[in-house]
C-alpha cells in the first residue's frame, strides 16, 4: 500500500490574482509566486519548478507549508482501483493545465459598496498600464509549451469589469483560439460585450452578473449609478443570442444572476422577490442568493452573528426560483455558515 498526498488544483490549476501566479483558488495561499512590476523573464520558469517541488513533495507525504489545512488536499492509495490513473503513472510530473482563473485585473467601472477587492479596484479614470503586469506573454509561454489541456479547459474570466480592461481583448482570442470547452464570464453588466456572444458559437458559456436588486432605486444604492435597466436588458440580449446560436443545444449555455444580500439595503423579501421576477423576465436560467462577506473576510476569526431572518429569505429564494423554472443556487460554505447560524 502506497499513500500520498495529491490536489487536482495543483495539478491542473492556473490562478492568475493581483499580484501572483497560484495553483489554488481565491480562498487558499497554495503554491504561489509573486509577480513583481517589472517582471523577469525567469517568472514563469520558477513557478512551473514550484508547482513540481509541492507536487512531489505531496506524494512523498509532506504537505507544503501554504498547503497546510487546505480542503483540497486529499490522502490517496496508488494501490486502489478508485484512485485516478493519472496518479498511478505520472510519477510526479505535471499534468497539463485544465483550469485557468483570470483574475489578474485591478479595474472597474462600477463601485459596489460591498466590494471585497475595493482594496485592489481603481476606476478606470486612472492610468492602466502600471496597475496591473501583462498576462498574455505569460500565457502565451504556457500554450507554446503545449501545458494547456485545449479540449477540457475551462477559463474564468474574474476581477474588476472584465469588458474595460486592457488585456481582456487579446487574452480571450488567445483562449478561443487554441480550444476551450467552457468560458465564464464574470461582469457586472454594465457594457453589453460581443466576445460573450462569439464564445457562445465555440464553446460553453457562464456568465455572472451580480444584479442584488429588484428596483432601479436599490441598484443605485448598491452600485452608486443609476444602471439597473441596462443590465437587465443587456442579460435579456445574451439569452436571445445564445438561443439564436445554439439551437442545436450543443453548447451549455447559463445566465446566472446573483444576487447578494446587505444589511438594512436589500435584506428583505419584497426586493430579493421583485429580483427574481426581473431576472426571469430577462432570460436567466440559474439565480444565486450568497450573503455580504466582506466584513467576514476582513475580519476572519471574528463571530459574525447571521441575522435571524436570513434563513426565511433563503427559503423563499429555493422555492420562488424553482417555482418559475430557473436553478436555485447557494454555495455550501454559505449554507453551512447559515446552518450554524454564525460564522467565526
Amino acid at each position: 500500500m502506497t499513500k500520498i498526498f495529491n490536489c487536482e488544483l495543483m495539478d491542473k490549476g492556473l490562478h492568475f490574482t493581483q499580484d501572483c501566479i497560484k495553483t489554488c483558488c481565491a480562498p487558499e495561499k497554495g503554491v504561489y509566486i509573486r509577480i513583481p512590476k517589472n517582471q523577469p523573464d525567469y517568472i514563469f520558469t520558477e513557478f512551473q519548478k514550484k508547482r513540481e517541488n509541492a507536487i512531489n513533495s505531496m506524494r512523498e507525504m509532506n504537505i507544503p507549508d501554504d498547503c497546510k489545512g487546505c480542503i483540497y488536499i486529499k490522502e490517496y492509495d496508488l494501490d486502489s482501483p478508485d484512485t485516478p490513473q493519472y496518479l498511478k503513472e505520472n510519477d510526479g510530473k505535471q499534468q497539463k493545465i485544465s483550469t485557468i482563473v483570470i483574475n489578474h485585473f485591478k479595474q472597474c467601472d462600477c463601485a459596489c459598496i460591498y466590494c471585497s477587492q475595493q482594496g485592489y479596484l481603481n476606476t478606470v479614470s486612472k492610468p492602466q498600464k502600471s496597475e496591473y503586469y501583462d498576462l498574455y506573454p505569460i500565457l502565451k509561454k504556457f500554450y507554446k509549451d503545449n501545458l494547456i489541456d485545449t479540449e477540457n479547459l475551462e477559463v474564468e474570466f474574474q476581477g474588476g469589469s472584465i469588458a474595460v480592461l486592457k488585456e481582456f481583448h487579446d487574452l480571450f482570442e488567445l483562449i478561443l483560439k487554441h480550444g476551450v470547452k467552457k468560458i465564464s464570464f464574470f461582469t457586472n453588466g454594465l457594457k453589453f460585450m460581443p466576445e460573450i456572444v462569439k464564445a457562445s458559437k465555440k464553446c460553453s458559456v457562464l456568465i455572472v452578473c451580480s444584479v442584488d436588486s429588484g428596483t432601479r432605486e436599490t441598484f443605485k444604492q448598491l452600485k452608486t449609478m443609476d444602471k439597473y435597466d441596462e443590465v437587465m436588458k443587456n442579460l435579456n440580449k445574451y439569452h436571445k443570442e445564445f438561443l439564436r446560436n445554439n439551437k442545436d443545444e450543443k453548447f451549455y449555455h447559463c445566465i446566472n444572476s446573483k444576487y447578494i444580500l446587505i444589511e438594512g439595503v436589500n435584506d428583505n423579501k419584497d426586493e430579493l422577490g421583485k429580483y427574481i421576477e426581473a431576472s426571469y423576465k430577462a432570460g436567466a436560467n440559474m439565480c444565486q442568493l450568497d450573503m455580504d462577506f466582506k466584513k467576514i473576510m476582513i475580519n476572519k476569526g471574528v463571530h459574525y452573528d447571521v441575522p435571524g431572518h436570513y434563513r426565511e429569505l433563503f427559503d423563499f429564494f429555493n422555492s420562488r426560483v424553482a417555482e418559475l423554472g430557473m436553478k436555485p443556487f447557494v454555495w455550501e460554505y454559505t449554507q453551512k455558515i447559515l446552518d450554524q447560524g454564525y460564522f467565526e
